[in-house]
């Protein structure tokens, strides 16, 4: 057991070197969509209602945002006021008709705001590691959960961003499995961590709502999977729980207010940021509703209702097992199919084209010709597809293995930890299309640790399943698959990670657009060419301004009489979304649909493809004016 313990620990060593060490490398140098907000404003706003004093300032967006401002404000002890990175005087703007930055310190204004982000990230690792031993007593489990999450090129790439799933995505995690250890231990300070976390995780994100509903059901699968163990003091579980359900969602709501004080001069803060968040609401109170029925059940008629369900559930809990693994196996078996059909049945790409070009909400009418059942089938499949191709191929090959042995219900150990994660995926995705996005992996930001954490317990499985004379190696070969592979995927997208895709999307494919990876190496290009300076650039995305020594044309409809762009930067998304077009047509020597139409394809004068795929490209194209 030393041993075991000694390995693990050295592994957790290894996975917060890597996830440090590779996210530390480019941290400057890119600059993602919406991160000026936080970079110029919000983080400063949130520290300046404390020096002021004016608490109304610290409610900074509605996501809300703060814990990015609690982190990343340390950074703004090196560099104090960020927002005057950006150049305003007119005469040097020509009256605003040009972005303007100050290019040599944008790279350490980065850096300083970032960096916090992701030490913290990398040394959470640490709490990691220590409740997943307690929750599972394992150090093998403990530990390769560490290594699937320190070597994981999304939880990198977003450690690296000023945005609120830096540590959405931290802080949820680290409630569920507090929440669990709490379960299982009956531990008071596991109460007190959950109902930190919790309170972290809305201050993070309003999407952290979900957790209420999650620890619901946390409890009742333990009821489910543990009915034996618990039906003689079935009244006392229950009680306990809705108790501490209630302290969890107060004291989430303590922490809550306590880091955004603004709550208590305008209470509507606080309702925007929980029972009153986008895509909750309509939860509330169903659940309230849920958790009162489940209160007079207990306390007046002794569960009875209670204990009859759970008897009923516990011997279907196999068919429920397996019907869990079938949906998940089926989810990412279709997707994967789909595309290596070409996209032949759901058109994944086309129909981000089409939200991008039309910036409609929904699936822009793509399935509105399909039946209810096969439409519903369709949207739920499509906002999944992000989420596995940015799985590594390893975690895909283990997680396919767990799924098969579920349908054969061949599970024994940690039947409630592979459930609720199984059950609570597939809920989280179809809860996605009542927010009316179109998914990417920051929208799912929450399930990776969680599925790092079931491709840990599906490797248990797999190695359980072996001869005893294999068993006594597997630990050390599968902790080195773990690493090999990890490596090979972080090696292959770096410095790119946030836009990992793994191979088994076919190449012409794309999960996600660069979403501003590439347009610093694109102004590299620009300035290293001469006379730089004085050169005029419009881009589709203001993030190369940052990092230009050249003049950014600010609008998109370009009137040439005032300024002449001498080159296009174009990407992806870009090309459908944000056109640029003539104030004067009748000046100009092709029209704007030439240079997206010709000279895009064929003639740009330097290229960028984010992970070698041709359909995540910023682009460099001479105008010819």
């Amino acid at each position: 057991m030393k041993k075991e313990r000694d390995i693990s620990i050295f592994l957790l060593a290894l996975s917060i070197i890597t996830f440090f060490f590779f996210g530390l490398y480019h941290l400057g140098k890119f600059e993602t969509v919406d991160e000026h907000f936080w970079k110029f404003e919000r983080v400063p706003r949130y520290w300046q209602a404390f020096t002021e004093p004016k608490i109304t300032k610290t409610y900074i967006n509605d996501k809300p945002g703060v814990t990015v401002a609690l982190i990343s404000g340390v950074g703004m002890l090196f560099e104090n006021h960020p927002e005057e990175l950006r150049i305003r005087d007119p005469k040097q703007t020509d009256s605003d008709l040009l972005t303007l930055y100050n290019w040599k310190k944008t790279e350490e204004v980065n850096f300083s705001l970032r960096f916090p982000l992701l030490l913290f990230n990398s040394l959470f690792l640490i709490f990691f590691w220590w409740i997943i031993r307690r929750i599972t007593d394992s150090y093998k489990i403990t530990a390769w959960t560490s290594l699937l999450i320190g070597f994981s090129p999304i939880l990198i790439g977003i450690s690296q961003i000023l945005n609120p799933d830096s540590l959405l995505w931290t802080f949820s995690a680290a409630s569920i499995f507090s929440y669990f250890a709490l379960l299982k231990t009956k531990d008071k300070k596991f109460l007190i961590l959950t109902a930190l976390f919790t309170g972290l995780s809305l201050l993070s994100k309003y999407s952290a709502n979900i957790l209420f509903p999650a620890y619901l059901l946390i409890f009742l699968l333990n009821y489910v999977v543990d009915y034996e163990k618990i039906k003689e003091t079935t009244q006392k579980y229950f009680s306990r729980n809705i108790i501490n359900w209630l302290i969890i969602y107060a004291g989430s709501i303590a922490v809550f207010s306590f880091f955004m004080p603004a709550v208590f001069e305008r209470p509507k803060y606080l309702y925007r940021g929980t029972i009153g968040s986008p895509g909750f609401s309509m939860m509330f109170w169903p659940m309230i509703i849920f958790v009162l029925i489940l209160a007079f059940d207990t306390f007046i008629l002794k569960n009875v209702i209670t204990k009859k369900i759970g008897s009923f559930f516990h011997e279907k809990k196999s068919l429920l097992i397996r019907i869990s693994g079938l949906i998940l196996l089926l989810m990412f078996s279709l997707i994967i199919l789909n595309c290596w059909t070409n996209q032949k049945f759901i058109p994944f790409d086309q129909i981000r084209e089409i939200i991008y070009q039309h910036k409609t909400i929904g699936f822009g009418g793509t399935f509105e010709k399909d039946n209810p059942v096969v439409e519903f089938i369709k949207e739920v499949l499509t906002e999944n597809y992000p989420f596995v191709f940015s799985q590594t191929i390893l975690s895909i090959i283990v997680l396919f293995y767990l799924w098969i042995k579920m349908l054969r219900n061949k599970i024994k150990q940690y039947q409630l930890y592979i459930l609720f994660i199984s059950i609570f995926s597939v809920i989280y995705f179809v809860s996605l299309l009542y927010s009316n996005v179109l998914t990417n992996p920051r929208y799912s930001i929450m399930l990776y640790p969680l599925f790092a954490f079931l491709t840990a317990l599906g490797i248990n499985e797999l190695i359980s399943s072996l001869k005893d004379s294999y068993k006594k190696y597997a630990f050390y070969v599968t902790s080195a698959l773990i690493i090999f592979f990890g490596l090979i995927s972080l090696w292959q997208i770096k410095p790119f990670y946030f836009n990992y895709t793994n191979s088994l999307l076919p190449h012409k494919f794309i999960i996600t657009d660069s979403w501003g990876y590439g347009e610093y190496e694109a102004a590299q290009y620009l300035n290293s060419l001469p006379n730089s300076e004085n050169l005029m650039i419009w881009s589709d995305r203001s993030a190369i301004c940052q990092f230009l020594k050249a003049g950014c044309i600010r609008d998109y409809k370009i009137d040439i009489t005032k300024t002449r762009p001498d080159y296009f930067v174009i990407s992806k998304r870009g090309s459908i979304r944000h056109k640029f077009e003539w104030k004067y047509p009748e000046l100009a020597n092709k029209s704007n649909l030439d240079y997206y139409e010709d000279n895009l394809i064929n003639n740009y004068q330097w290229s960028i493809f984010i992970g070698d795929r041709p359909e995540n490209f910023v682009k460099i194209i001479k105008t010819d004016l």
